[in-house]
């Protein structure tokens, strides 16, 4: 099946997963910058507690959860794919040097959008959270402040394993459609099961080969030299 997209959509749904991805490494960011910060357990419970995160959090880890879901579930169905028809036109793979070239344009192009993102969606994000429950905002205090001396650097990491693997489902897909572009469609005829004959064409046949014989103007060979 092929599908025509404009430019603009296509934009758009880039926009859409980006979106998505963000969504999913606020949602992991967050708690790994509590958890850098608080540790696990009863100090990590109370500080979301006296965050405010109680009310919404499950929430929103929950549709973080189904983002994550769907990205995956989309990439595995389309690299599956494509990956299918690859195999069936038997084309050659790629060189190492490029692939490692383009993985690397997909991480260099992807991470810092990604980045700044999420840093903007965690500050926005706490600066609401100390609204509602203190009163007053923090500002940038949510990257560099004494609450979160840890944000930055672990936005940075968390932001860098989801752009790696954003770039490397970026890579494969088109690693395989650059392989199968401009390649004639694989055309797949259907199988016949073998079957026997019904009988009447036996006689049939019998009656096609004895006229054949008779009306034939050469026979194959000449009479025989005695006659």
């Amino acid at each position: 099946m092929t599908i025509d997209t404009s430019h603009r959509t296509a934009r758009m749904f880039r926009a859409v997963r980006l979106a998505m991805l963000g969504l999913v490494s606020v949602a992991i960011a967050h708690d790994a910058i509590f958890t850098a910060q608080y540790g696990f357990g009863a100090a990590f419970a109370r500080a979301m507690q006296d965050g405010g995160h109680d009310g919404y959090w499950p929430v929103f880890s929950m549709v973080a959860v189904v983002a994550a879901t769907v990205l995956g579930l989309r990439a595995a169905v389309r690299i599956g794919r494509l990956s299918v028809v690859d195999r069936s036109t038997r084309l050659v793979t790629a060189e190492p040097g490029s692939c490692q070239r383009g993985y690397r344009r997909e991480l260099i192009g992807l991470w810092p959008p990604l980045l700044a993102l999420v840093t903007v969606a965690f500050t926005v994000q706490e600066n609401v959270e100390h609204l509602a429950g203190h009163g007053h905002v923090i500002g940038l205090g949510a990257l560099t402040g004494p609450e979160y001396p840890l944000a930055l650097p672990v936005l940075a990491l968390v932001t860098l394993a989801a752009a790696s693997v954003g770039a490397l489902v970026r890579w494969r897909i088109t690693v395989l459609t650059a392989r199968l572009a401009g390649r004639p469609p694989v055309v797949r005829r259907r199988r016949l099961g073998a079957r026997r004959p019904s009988p009447r064409w036996t006689d049939v046949a019998a009656i096609r080969a004895h006229a054949w014989f008779l009306v034939r103007l050469d026979a194959g060979r000449a009479p025989p030299l005695a006659a």
